[in-house]
């Protein structure tokens, strides 16, 4: 490997590292921001956001990300005052916080980056440095004094571990001093077994080791512990043999004993060998093992994409092998044909079998996505001067990493715009009989082989009349009363159009939805849109659960072959030419006392030589989400798998075509966007 390799192989695995830490300290700071609202934090979760500053900055240091190590050591500093109590856990320390974690993201995803543009980190340290300098309220005040701790016990402590017995005593909790005896060889999972269960019940505030005088061969440790519960409530939760409570701070304050009293070197109740006859045998050193504990692999997404590469053009093998069975059993080789066609049999059967291994590998939670969302909602919520809750339906759901990729920032336009446009203000909403507090909901599910998304919030909704003078003053209709209510949504997804008269950060310069259905059609999904009046709205986004390898339905249309994805075809039936109507200049049938919109090839690609009209034609009835049209076609040559590549930049504006497949008789055909089909035939633009 040359160092360049190793170079680029370092900076990779850094941007990976360092991704998962941003996004656990994102969700980490949500929950801060909701106890900087309550009043009440845990200390354990701004450990939490500290370790994962300290990791970041270590971690950029360590690969000479300069600016990255640098803010990230501002950043430790402010939680490392947060969690000493030295600063007060306010908005304005969590809007700091906010802002320096996403501009550690930008400053991440430049590493990644060969040319990219420079960030100005002095407002953010200038921010970090002004919740410095602020001191908490009652700063000084040390009601310690009437604990009377043991000297012993307040010298051993550490500065963070001094401030959260302070924080305890200013509650009024009970301090207690837990003082217990442990075996050797199981000290350590006997003594995290009984931190957490002090922890349902009050805080740990220190554990040290103590001078044994307990069990022989064992070892003692003190546990200082603040909670509500009195002695005689707290004793039975923690019931253990060689164990003593005791609470400080009470005029006569004699121990209270839970558990059997053991003489030095002999358990309770018990002779000793029939003690040692219990104990674990020692480990010795021999049987140290090396193994990790952890049986997960990150693997490079590029790594897996050339693996799927590798299966597709197997699967191509195999389609062409079994054409050529196919043929020799015409020619009347028999025999050696259905040797060959058993082989492909088996080749199919172990390649599905590989696919989906190699899928299921792909495929991770949608929740991913979601949490993502939480920081946008409480960063955007928070500039705006609103109220909003982010509820969360569906995170189990499967989808393949790359489309999670590529739907990210589309998921992220509509919900900044259901905050910015949608969510009123706490006191509007008020005023129209709401709750002041909004709520976004992000949901999904699979349908098929489908995963649908959904962003509901319970906002005022879209107004379709300022949306239909909207379309107006820019020459989009010519009268209001031309266009439906239904069909005025649609204006929403055009480019250029906003119905907001000011620019912001967030929305009102014109871009953002129609990048968003451009973004979703270039994934073979669709989106729709439902508006409920003064009660919200609700985009709905249909996707391929993988854009890997697929099983199409080979067709012929205007004396071309198409490819269309098997998970959009419902179904295929013989209408007679007499059942085609015209509505509107349009083609339709009666499908099932319901209307289907028809579309001829064609006239959708503007083909020469186009279809015939014989009394009788295919029809391919395909469907996303709700939506249904019947693509009229020639002939249908059966089903195949296929593996879809991309045409490229040159052909990228063709629409109706999601990429190219090779067949097994090493022809290229054209892979249909039943999505993009499918709105382009329903607007009647095509």
């Amino acid at each position: 490997m040359s160092v360049d390799e190793s170079i680029g192989k370092a900076v990779k695995d850094f941007l990976a590292e360092a991704e998962e830490i941003l996004d656990q300290l994102s969700l980490d700071l949500v929950s801060l921001s909701d106890c900087a609202d309550g009043g009440e934090c845990s200390p354990d979760l701004v450990n939490s956001v500290f370790r994962g500053a300290h990791s970041l900055k270590g971690l950029a240091g360590m690969f000479g990300f300069t600016d990255i190590a640098e803010l990230g050591h501002h950043l430790e500093n402010l939680l490392d005052a947060l969690r000493l109590g030295k600063v007060e856990l306010d908005q304005s320390v969590v809007s700091t916080l906010f802002e320096s974690t996403e501009l550690l993201g930008t400053l991440v995803r430049n590493a990644g980056e060969a040319v990219a543009e420079p960030v100005d980190l002095s407002a953010a340290m200038q921010h970090i440095n002004d919740c410095l300098s602020k001191k908490p309220a009652g700063a000084g005040d040390s009601p310690l004094a009437k604990l009377n701790l043991p000297e012993r016990v307040l010298s051993s402590m550490t500065e963070y571990e001094e401030h959260r017995l302070l924080e305890n005593v200013k509650k009024g909790r009970r301090i207690y001093s837990i003082h217990i005896s442990l075996q050797l060889t199981s000290f350590d999972s006997d003594l995290m077994e009984l931190t957490e269960q002090l922890k349902l019940v009050g805080e740990v505030i220190s554990t040290l080791p103590s001078a044994s005088g307990g069990l022989a061969g064992g070892i003692d440790f003190e546990i200082l512990f603040g909670c509500d519960l009195e002695g005689a409530e707290l004793a039975p939760l923690i019931d253990r043999d060689n164990l003593e409570l005791t609470e400080f701070g009470k005029p006569a304050a004699a121990p209270a004993v839970s558990g059997r009293a053991a003489e030095p070197g002999q358990a309770p109740d018990q002779e000793p060998a029939e003690e040692e006859a219990h104990l674990p045998a020692p480990v010795e050193p021999g049987g140290i093992s090396a193994k990790s504990m952890s049986r997960t692999v990150r693997v490079d997404i590029g790594k897996l994409d050339l693996l799927m590469n590798i299966v597709g053009e197997l699967v191509l093998s195999h389609s062409m092998i079994a054409d050529v069975a196919g043929r020799m059993r015409l020619n009347g080789l028999h025999v050696p044909s259905q040797e060959l066609g058993k082989a492909a049999k088996g080749l199919e059967k172990k390649l599905s079998e590989l696919q989906k291994g190699v899928m299921e590998i792909r495929m991770i939670p949608v929740g991913q996505l979601f949490e993502k969302m939480s920081r946008i909602v409480r960063k955007i919520s928070r500039e705006q001067g609103k109220k909003v809750e982010l509820k969360l339906f569906g995170a189990d759901t499967e989808l393949d990493k790359l489309i999670i990729e590529d739907i990210s920032d589309p998921v992220m336009h509509i919900v900044r715009n259901s905050i910015d446009h949608g969510i009123e203000t706490p006191e509007a909403r008020v005023a129209a009989g709401k709750d002041e507090k909004g709520t976004i909901t992000l949901s999904s599910y699979q349908k098929g082989n489908h995963v649908v998304i959904e962003v509901d919030d319970d906002g005022g909704g879209i107004d379709v009349s300022r949306v239909k003078q909207k379309a107006l003053q820019l020459g989009m209709i010519g009268t209001l009363d031309e266009v439906s209510d239904r069909d005025a949504l649609d204006f929403i997804f055009r480019p250029g159009f906003s119905t907001t008269d000011t620019v912001s950060e967030i929305s009102g310069r014109g871009v953002g939805m129609d990048v968003v259905r451009t973004n979703i059609a270039a994934l073979s999904g669709m989106i729709d849109l439902e508006n409920y009046p003064g009660q919200g709205a609700r985009f709905i986004i249909t996707l391929p659960i993988t854009l890997a390898i697929i099983k199409a339905l080979i067709i012929t249309a205007a004396g071309r072959t198409y490819a269309l994805p098997i998970t959009s075809v419902l179904e295929s039936i013989i209408v007679e030419q007499k059942e085609i109507m015209t509505v509107e200049r349009k083609e339709v049938i009666q499908l099932r006392e319901a209307t289907l919109p028809l579309l001829r090839l064609s006239e959708f690609f503007q083909l020469k030589g186009g279809e015939s009209s014989p009394e009788s034609c295919y029809v391919v009835v395909v469907g996303v989400a709700e939506k249904r049209l019947g693509i009229v076609v020639d002939d249908l040559l059966g089903q195949q798998d296929i593996v879809i590549k991309s045409i490229g930049d040159t052909f990228a504006g063709f629409r109706g075509i999601s990429g190219a497949a090779d067949l097994g008789d090493q022809r290229t055909i054209l892979v249909l966007d039943v999505g993009s089909v499918i709105g382009e035939a329903t607007r009647g633009s095509a």
